[in-house]
């Protein structure tokens, strides 16, 4: 039973790594590419500065988070499964992870099932629509809700593998001397 518990949490940290380095790809490495694209283009004379508006970025960016947002709610199952059956057979509870857990749980859907449908439908109602206010607020929380899922999911696998190097059996850790 124990080598099975290693292995589902070997996953489970795997998973989670690969959704943090996503969630880190799509902010910080995807967005200011996509959002700048007509710069980087006319750069090396491919298209017209002004062929490429950020209302288009924006409809690219949002069909990548569109597809993102299919792994973000598969993970948000698998934290739920894990986490829960970790917290009820583990002798020592905690808490801390049971709520972090839930917490991204809450953060991923509000995210994949809020946020981004209303940035769809709002981009479905033309550039005009993604120019007011309304709009950049939604932008600005959605931006928000994925910077603090980023922090509570890296939180997590932070933790899990603190308490995995801790919890090593005796022989283990003696042989690492």
């Amino acid at each position: 039973m124990k080598v099975f518990a290693s292995c589902i949490t070997s996953i489970y940290l795997l998973a989670l790594g690969i959704i943090i380095g996503g969630i880190i790809a799509c902010g910080a490495l995807i967005a200011p590419v996509i959002f700048n694209a007509s710069l980087y283009l006319a750069a090396i004379e491919i298209a017209d500065p002004s062929g490429i508006t950020r209302y288009a970025s924006g409809i690219l960016m949002t069909e990548i988070f569109a597809r993102f947002n299919y792994l973000l709610n598969a993970m948000a199952i698998f934290i739920l499964v894990y986490e829960l059956l970790v917290f009820n057979i583990s002798s020592k509870k905690s808490l801390f992870l049971l709520g972090i857990g839930i917490f991204s749980v809450v953060l991923i859907f509000l995210f994949t099932m809020y946020y981004t449908p209303a940035i769809i439908a709002a981009q479905a109602d033309g550039a005009a629509a993604t120019a007011t206010e309304e709009f950049f607020s939604l932008h600005t929380q959605s931006e928000m809700i994925f910077q603090i899922l980023l922090v509570s999911l890296s939180a997590s696998f932070l933790w899990r593998v603190y308490l995995l190097r801790f919890s090593l059996p005796a022989a283990a850790k003696s042989r690492k001397k």
